[in-house]
């Protein structure tokens, strides 16, 4: 007994993301920060939520259309934020226990007096799957510097398709076999019935 339940603790804590996994430091958070916050978010099991790590400015939204998938159906998440700083958003997909399956820095575009970047995923197995929105201003060539002002996250749920097999509740299986004997029957008296 002991051991089943040190073995399913074991499983309680589990470290998702690595920081090789592709996230890089920032200029105000490390890479580390960042990798323990994603882990202890997927551990705890919150579905939505976000962490900020500059305090100046106050809209960072995602979402994920549509919030429930089935396996090899497209998800796209859309992040939004009113932070005239940021230039690009960071996406990760994460699955629990089986870690990062996309990491994708898109470069945001304006709308409607906000900033907005997009990401698309096709989940290939069912469970619970949460993205990461990290919002982020970079800059390159000769000057590089990259700045995190917040993390997002929101989950969504993808299901195995069941197989569907027909019911006849008004006549039974007995019902079901009758009829498809009965239709063979007939398929066979008007195949012997052709002239040839």
């Amino acid at each position: 007994m002991l051991l089943v339940a040190v073995y399913v603790a074991s499983f309680i804590s589990m470290s998702v993301v690595n920081a090789e996994d592709g996230i890089s430091d920032y200029d105000n958070v490390l890479a580390e920060q960042v990798v323990n916050d994603i882990n202890s978010t997927v551990n705890s099991g919150i579905n939505e939520g976000e962490i900020k790590y500059d305090e100046h400015y106050t809209l960072y939204r995602l979402t994920v259309v549509p919030t429930s998938v089935t396996v090899g159906q497209e998800v796209t998440a859309i992040a939004e934020t009113n932070n005239p700083r940021v230039t690009h958003v960071t996406f990760v997909w994460v699955k629990p226990f089986d870690g990062i399956k996309k990491i994708e820095t898109v470069q945001v575009y304006s709308e409607d007096n906000l900033k907005k970047a997009t990401s698309t995923f096709v989940p290939d197995k069912p469970s619970s799957w949460w993205v990461f929105a990290l919002f982020e201003q970079r800059y390159t060539g000769s000057y590089k510097c990259c700045w995190l002002f917040a993390m997002r996250w929101i989950c969504c749920k993808c299901f195995k398709v069941e197989q569907v097999i027909p019911d006849f509740p008004a006549v039974g299986t007995a019902g079901a076999m009758t009829t498809m004997f009965a239709g063979l029957g007939l398929f066979l008296n008007k195949k012997r019935q052709k002239p040839a």
